[in-house]
């Protein structure tokens, strides 16, 4: 499993939604969609600022957390969704330092 952070926009239309509907369980319907694609939701909150909702969630990988991002885009009730992924800085670094070791400038 890895770890994304997903983060979105409400559209006027999910807005709506809330009013009509204020005590609607996003958390549980969340956790249902992750649930959908083999993944668990960590965290779920609603935030104040450049976007709606973060939510944290362990995926089977980039894939299954690009599914369930594309399912709910396409409802209407998001945009702007974006994923990060968490990555393991120490193996980065180490496949970096390899790499440099078989790099060549350009005109050395």
């Amino acid at each position: 499993m890895a770890k994304f952070y997903m983060m979105a926009k409400y559209t006027p239309e999910a807005l709506k939604g809330f009013m009509s509907k204020p005590t609607d369980d996003r958390k549980a319907a969340s956790a249902k969609l992750v649930e959908s694609v083999g993944g668990s939701l960590l965290s779920f909150d609603i935030v104040r600022g450049d976007y709606d909702l973060v939510m944290v969630v362990d995926a089977i990988d980039f894939n299954a957390a690009a599914g369930a991002k594309i399912a709910v885009q396409s409802t209407g009730m998001v945009s702007d969704a974006v994923i990060l992924e968490a990555v393991d800085m120490t193996e980065i670094v180490s496949n970096a330092g390899t790499a440099l070791g078989s790099y060549t400038k350009p005109g050395a």
